[in-house]
């Protein structure tokens, strides 16, 4: 299997795992000393190990009802993973909403060893 044919399979079952809250399943796509680093609404969030990532995520997505992954991409770009995915759901505080996050992914032997991430903010709809 090539690298890029990995990469996307690890961007897929990732997905797989945000799209279902599958926690465990979202920690398993990382690396056991991955990094995160998001730039979001108000700023820059970091994690540091696959503990942290998922509680990480864990926080973006946990709370909202009527969750779902409206739309998602995982695609090779050069040596990197992209992936994009929009959520769409009630936020218990602003409301029916979506956001969309865009990744680039760095990936060795099938996990996520380090994401790099910019999320749109949450948008009323």
């Amino acid at each position: 299997m090539s690298q890029t044919e990995s990469a996307t399979d690890v961007g897929t079952r990732f997905l797989e795992a945000l799209s279902g809250r599958d926690y465990d399943a979202l920690g398993a796509c990382f690396a056991v000393d991955g990094t995160l680093r998001g730039i979001v609404p108000p700023g820059l969030r970091e994690a540091d190990g696959r503990d942290a990532i998922v509680e990480r995520f864990r926080l973006w997505t946990d709370d909202i009802e009527d969750y779902e992954l409206a739309d998602s991409e995982a695609a090779p770009f050069a040596d990197l993973l992209r992936l994009r995915w929009a959520v769409q759901g009630v936020d218990p505080e602003i409301g029916l909403n979506v956001y969309e996050q865009t990744a680039y992914a760095e990936v060795s032997d099938g996990e996520i060893v380090q994401m790099r991430l910019a999320c749109s903010g949450h948008r009323p709809l």
